[in-house]
């Protein structure tokens, strides 16, 4: 009987870049509600607190003119058309500001988050979500009960926060029936500025929370089996025993041409036992250049090869140990070797002219 190994069915691989890529284009990134309604109330509230003294001022002068014009009881069907659209239009240039600002906070707030991208995949209708028992299932799922007690938590700080402050303001409440409008006016928008800054600080922490708990869950949601990491791998990169035969057979023809190159160079400098390189100079070329190179075996063929084409052989141990590491085929020599290697072609001449005066 085969014996199956599970582990490969396990989540445990750490998510590709493609992956991360797939599900970003899905739309499924970690991007936390409470961020973004925590600084849109923080944006709504830093704007009416620095607007709220030409906002009073706005709506005085509104309620003064057209109430006004009310209490006089002097006005036709026509006026009063133009009069509600007056009144629209007044309310509308003072709220703009406020909705201006919540609407660029969140855009903030979805940039800071996820970065600048737009997908139109979430919008894309899937019928499983018209599903009605598919629907109960993610109701009762591990993820909405998480976002039910989510829910309880927030209400059950809100309440607390909203319960302690009007504990601590209710002597101030009680004397209200001493002062004026404007004294009250000024109390009351003064109040709920604290009272919006207390609930601000208990959700930005709520908010901080519920969005390293988002990129939590995410990743283990991102996370592969042993078995998808590998298709994936074949899928980006390629077999890995097609490209080991690949690169296998791209050595090998370049071997070939390299050998070929050893009849035609000048010289051969080796180690001399380990290492062997083929320089090749002809008059008109700019520098010696290294046509081919090796160790070992390698090495072992290109002497054979240079001594069937009776080329000369030059030991020159540092010579042949700088030019192996730092120069690669088909490069030329670079000016630093430009003496030792004069030195050795030379030698090579030398030895040439001593082989033609004797024959």
């Amino acid at each position: 009987m085969a014996i199956f190994d599970d582990s490969n069915d396990e989540r445990t691989e750490t998510a590709t870049p493609y992956r991360r890529e797939e599900f970003r284009k899905q739309g499924t990134v970690a991007m936390s509600r409470e961020v973004l309604s925590v600084l849109m109330m923080g944006a709504v509230a830093f704007a009416i607190y620095g607007s709220s003294h030409s906002l009073l001022k706005q709506f005085g002068e509104l309620a003064h003119q057209y109430f006004g014009f009310f209490i006089k009881g002097e006005f036709e069907k026509t006026q009063l058309l133009e009069m509600r659209w007056g009144i629209f239009k007044s309310l509308l240039i003072m709220v703009f500001p406020i909705v201006a600002t919540a609407m660029v906070a969140g855009i903030i707030s979805s940039v800071a988050q996820v970065g600048f991208y737009i997908t139109t995949e979430p919008l894309m209708p899937k019928w499983d979500r018209l599903n009605p028992i598919n629907g109960f299932q993610r109701m009762f799922s591990g993820q909405g009960l998480i976002e039910v007690v989510k829910a309880l938590i927030k209400i059950a700080i809100a309440g607390w926060v909203v319960w302690k402050f009007i504990k601590s303001e209710a002597p101030q409440v009680g004397a209200l029936y001493q002062k004026n409008t404007l004294e009250i006016v000024t109390l009351t928008m003064t109040s709920c500025g604290k009272l919006m800054v207390s609930l601000l600080l208990f959700l930005a922490v709520i908010a901080g929370l519920d969005y390293a708990f988002q990129r939590f869950q995410l990743e283990k949601k991102m996370k592969m089996t042993r078995r998808e990491a590998k298709e994936e791998f074949k899928l980006r990169e390629g077999d890995p025993l097609i490209k080991s035969r690949i690169k296998s057979i791209q050595r090998k023809i370049a071997s070939r041409r390299m050998m070929e190159s050893v009849p035609k160079s000048t010289v051969i400098v080796t180690n001399p036992t380990h290492l062997a390189v083929a320089l090749q100079y002809e008059s008109g070329m700019q520098a010696p250049k290294v046509v081919a190179k090796g160790a070992g075996f390698v090495a072992d063929k290109i002497k054979e090869i240079a001594r069937a084409n009776k080329i000369p052989i030059v030991e020159n141990k540092p010579l042949a140990r700088n030019m192996f590491k730092n120069i690669p085929i088909g490069q030329f020599i670079p000016r630093e070797l430009y003496k030792a290697v004069a030195e050795v072609l030379s030698y090579v001449y030398k030895l040439r002219g001593i082989v033609r005066g004797a024959a």
